[in-house]
């Protein structure tokens, strides 16, 4: 972001790009509410407007569209998901049972707030194919997030860059995403538990399998 002169303006203690920092905030959060609760189609400029407290002058200014927040909201959610996972995986021992639970609990502890979950795996989908192309980024940094959470279990071989290990992460995260959105749909019927040991078996099957070819 270019520093003009403007953004050096200070009023009221804070620089115009600290209030500009603040609304854009504002807006984010309006979004991830209005899209969480009630969908994309939602949140119109008026609505997210009036939900933050903020003119649309500043809407446009900062998204141009409502569709640039969609993208904004959903990669705050995605960064948020990202450190939850990313934290889990570190606390946890490197055997494939520790960090796969690790994972999947953090992961599905997320979803449990179904704001989340809808931001994520549903309204996220269909808009454009510049979102299309960010949510299948997004799926990409989670699959190279889990190949190197597992790369232990088979040092220089689990290598997130090579193209079938990528696939394989890509695969495992499909999974998962499909399995979290059914029991979002269903009103979150499952216990946690019972869906998390549902995602453990393929999970761990599959890295097992995984390690196996690797290693013949």
């Amino acid at each position: 972001m270019s520093r003009s002169r403007a953004s050096r303006r200070v009023y009221g203690g804070q620089s115009h790009a600290d209030r500009m920092a603040e609304r854009r905030a504002a807006f984010v959060e309006a979004g991830f509410q209005l899209i969480g609760t009630e969908g994309y189609r939602a949140a119109t400029v008026r609505a997210v407007c009036k939900q933050a407290g903020i003119t649309d002058r500043y809407f446009y200014e900062l998204f141009g569209n409502t569709e640039g927040l969609l993208i904004a909201v959903y990669e705050a959610v995605a960064e948020e998901l990202q450190q939850a996972l990313m934290h889990a995986l570190a606390e946890a021992d490197d055997a494939i049972e520790a960090k796969t639970d690790a994972g999947l609990r953090a992961f599905f502890a997320f979803m449990r707030d179904d704001r989340n979950a809808r931001i994520m795996m549903a309204e996220i989908l269909g808009v454009s194919a510049e979102v299309t192309s960010l949510y299948m980024r997004t799926s990409q940094t989670f699959a190279t997030l889990l190949i190197t959470a597992a790369s232990p279990l088979a040092p220089g071989i689990l290598d997130p860059d090579q193209p079938d290990n990528a696939l394989f992460g890509q695969s495992l995260v499909g999974a998962i995403i499909y399995a979290a959105g059914a029991w979002a749909l269903s009103g979150y019927r499952e216990p946690e538990d019972v869906v998390i040991a549902s995602c453990r078996m393929i999970v761990i099957g599959a890295w097992r399998q995984r390690l196996e070819t690797l290693g013949s």
